[in-house]
């Protein structure tokens, strides 16, 4: 059972403790993982930036990149069109073979 007189013994005493040096430590701690994650945010943010001012320029690269790739085909694609080489062939007096040759027997 509870006495009066021991428990007042029990609790009256409160056992001394720092509390602001617990607590200087949380803060610093609090302090310094916010330090932390502000400097990643910049960091990553910073990077993103860079990334972004020359997004541009690499559009632009690949784009002239890509027009100078179709400009090859369609000047490939016009060297080797068919009435580019027969026009080539009647010029030269050339003759176009069209089909199988017929082979004619000595009599």
């Amino acid at each position: 059972m509870q006495n009066p007189s021991t428990y007042s013994a029990l609790f009256s005493k409160k056992p001394e403790s720092k509390p602001k040096v617990a607590m200087f430590f949380v803060y610093f701690v609090l302090g310094l993982s916010l330090c932390v994650f502000g400097a990643s945010i910049w960091f990553s943010s910073y990077a993103k930036n860079v990334y972004i001012q020359r997004k541009p320029q690499f559009s632009r690269e690949a784009n002239k990149i890509q027009y100078e790739i179709r400009k090859l085909e369609l000047e490939e694609n016009a060297l080797t069109d068919i009435k580019r080489v027969r026009s080539l062939i009647k010029e030269l007096g050339l003759v176009e073979h069209i089909r199988k040759s017929i082979e004619l027997r000595d009599r």
